[in-house]
């Protein structure tokens, strides 16, 4: 076993995974990684499975150690970087977008992210947690997975099970452009579109919003114009999935992220598709973004290409 123990977690670092998939009708919530780009990049760097569970951390400011050899890859931002001090006190600098081998009595520090709002550090092997339903990830409302179902805190020890693999140096094959910051997100429109007048769904697409500091994993709300319903913002409570766009009341959006509810009751006018979430994940609050309407079928071509982007980016002869 790898003893990983917290010095300093940040305001807001959890263990994640690729979430629970098909416990909803039973009112679990799905969870798992806001960016899984970064998780499976990250994960193909040390060596993992691309469902595998890492790090995921708001902000910055983790440090940690470990008492035994691991390999270690930050993901999920274009420029910032992990400081690694040995016990000799000599610190390395490693990028993001390569993988790295730790030495026992390391001390890892993410400081605060300026390339973005969250990060992914994967580590090789896996956490020695018990599974819930099927995943290690934490979901904080439901008080599931991960540490006790809550953030990391000073103090916390981990077991990891160490890889039997020998360290292999990886790098992403363009990981400035892969997490580059967006400025537009493309949308799906419905599935209660219905509910909105053509030039109130024109007004979505139309201008720029403003992402608010009312952000966590469960939901992203856009400051900007009010989109008005017909009628009422309210609906008999259908599935709600991530990247659901719903319209309450006040008529300011708010996207559903990964620890959304599994039903809602208010009007869903769109959807942001699968290619873009991780870019809305990254986003810092007060970014400026715009939406646009894309059909089903090119939603899904997207998500094709956007798949196939990742495998070019996992190349063993770039390292």
């Amino acid at each position: 076993m790898v003893n990983l123990s917290i010095i300093a977690a940040g305001p807001y670092t959890t263990i994640q995974d690729a979430g629970r998939t098909g416990y909803q009708a039973f009112g679990v919530p799905e969870g798992g990684t806001m960016d899984d780009d970064a998780r499976i990049c990250g994960n193909w760097l040390v060596g993992n499975s691309p469902q595998a569970a890492g790090l995921e951390v708001y902000i910055g400011g983790l440090q940690f150690t470990v008492d035994a050899p691991l390999i270690i890859a930050l993901t999920g931002t274009p420029s910032d970087q992990l400081h690694i001090t040995g016990e000799n006190g000599v610190e390395r600098i490693i990028e993001a977008g390569y993988a790295h081998q730790l030495d026992s009595g390391d001390r890892v520090f993410l400081p605060p992210m300026r390339g973005s709002n969250l990060a992914f550090i994967a580590l090789s092997g896996g956490f020695d947690l018990p599974f819930v339903y099927g995943s290690l990830s934490t979901s904080l409302n439901a008080q599931l997975g991960g540490l006790e179902g809550r953030r990391l805190a000073a103090g916390d020890r981990i077991k990891i099970i160490p890889q039997n693999a020998p360290y292999q140096p990886r790098a992403l094959y363009d990981n400035a452009h892969l997490f580059a910051p967006a400025d537009s997100l493309s949308v799906v429109l419905g599935p209660q579109d219905y509910a909105f007048a053509a030039n109130e769904i024109e007004k979505l697409l139309a201008h720029e919003w403003t992402l608010s500091p009312k952000m966590d994993r469960m939901g992203i709300r856009l400051n900007g114009p009010s989109i008005a319903h017909k009628n009422s913002a309210d609906i008999l409570s259908d599935g709600i999935v991530k990247g659901a766009i719903q319209v309450p009341g006040d008529g300011q959006p708010i996207i559903m992220m990964a620890d959304h509810q599994t039903t809602g009751g208010y009007t869903k006018i769109a959807c942001v598709i699968s290619a873009d979430l991780g870019k809305l994940a990254r986003l810092h609050a007060h970014k400026k973004i715009r939406l646009i309407t894309v059909t089903q079928s090119e939603a899904e071509m997207l998500a094709s290409q956007h798949a196939a982007e990742l495998v070019k980016q996992q190349r063993d002869d770039i390292a």
